[in-house]
């Protein structure tokens, strides 16, 4: 299953790095749908809402809450490596519990 990951703008080196290792990963200005994970620094989570994701917030509703649904894994980039971001979507869980 290939994995849609929108990346904040400025953040072009993960975005490569994710495509590089098989996900479809997008700056986030450019996203037109639902996606799988958000790659992000320092921003709250109502700015990244409310600035990129609004426009299609409402055509997105269903997609972002059927049934059997994880959700958008959304990711700070803040003082993590891209290896760590990469283990992180890959894994769907910032760290082990174990």
């Amino acid at each position: 299953m290939t994995r849609l990951i929108a990346v904040e703008d400025g953040l072009e080196e993960i975005c490569e790095y994710l495509k590089k290792r098989g996900f479809t990963a997008v700056p986030w200005s450019e996203v037109d749908g639902p996606v799988d994970a958000v790659v992000y620094r320092g921003k709250k989570l109502k700015q990244i809402t409310v600035e990129y994701f609004s426009d299609f917030e409402h055509e997105m509703a269903e997609e972002l809450y059927p049934r059997n649904s994880f959700g958008i894994l959304l990711v700070n980039a803040e003082g993590r490596t891209r290896e760590k971001i990469y283990e992180i979507i890959k894994n769907r869980i910032y760290d082990r519990f174990i």
